[in-house]
């Protein structure tokens, strides 16, 4: 053995081959390094295209190319989980929502959360003294909140022909639209 070389066993071929003590190399020849890479693929047909495919055994694919994906309908059902998630774990809401929430309840409000619905429905219902109001927050220490109603919000509030909507910034804006503060 030269100074520094040592032995190793192929990856592949099990032969043992010399090599430099620092080397990274786990195969022997340029042959046995390919058909080792090849060896660690995994092997099945598309779902859509039914055609034979080798994918790395590290990313599971279950589609030969990002058009059969496509075709397969694929994004929509990528679509369809984010909404699930969504409606698992909740919409974000604004860091004031809890604290408007709270405070109109202490005020003697009965007020529903309805933040999670989307698609441009108020945050809130709120009912006080005979009064119903939708409630859209937004938070003004935020870019997002500081550019007010999204297209959706908008959209939302044209088409809306029942009682009173309001967008509140704040704890007192809220109470203000409910008579408690004046």
């Amino acid at each position: 053995m030269t100074k520094g070389g040592h032995h190793k066993e192929c990856k592949f071929c099990k032969t043992m081959f010399r090599c430099d003590a620092n080397s990274n190399k786990v195969t022997c020849s340029t042959e046995c390094m390919l058909a080792h890479r090849e060896n660690k693929k995994s092997k099945t047909n598309c779902l859509h295209c039914n055609k034979f495919f080798t994918f790395s055994k590290s990313c599971e694919r279950l589609f030969c190319s990002y058009e059969c994906f496509k075709k397969n309908g694929g994004p929509q059902r990528a679509g369809f989980a984010a909404v699930e998630k969504i409606e698992m774990y909740g919409r974000k809401k604004d860091a004031n929502h809890n604290q408007i929430v709270d405070a109109m309840t202490n005020a003697g409000a009965y007020v529903i959360d309805m933040s999670h619905v989307g698609r441009g429905f108020p945050d809130l219902i709120v009912g006080f003294q005979n009064m119903t109001i939708l409630m859209e927050i937004k938070n003004p220490k935020t870019s997002y909140g500081k550019k007010g109603l999204n297209k959706n919000q908008l959209k939302w509030k044209e088409q809306w022909t029942g009682g009173t909507y309001c967008v509140v910034d704040s704890v007192e804006a809220a109470l203000r639209m409910i008579g408690v503060v004046k």
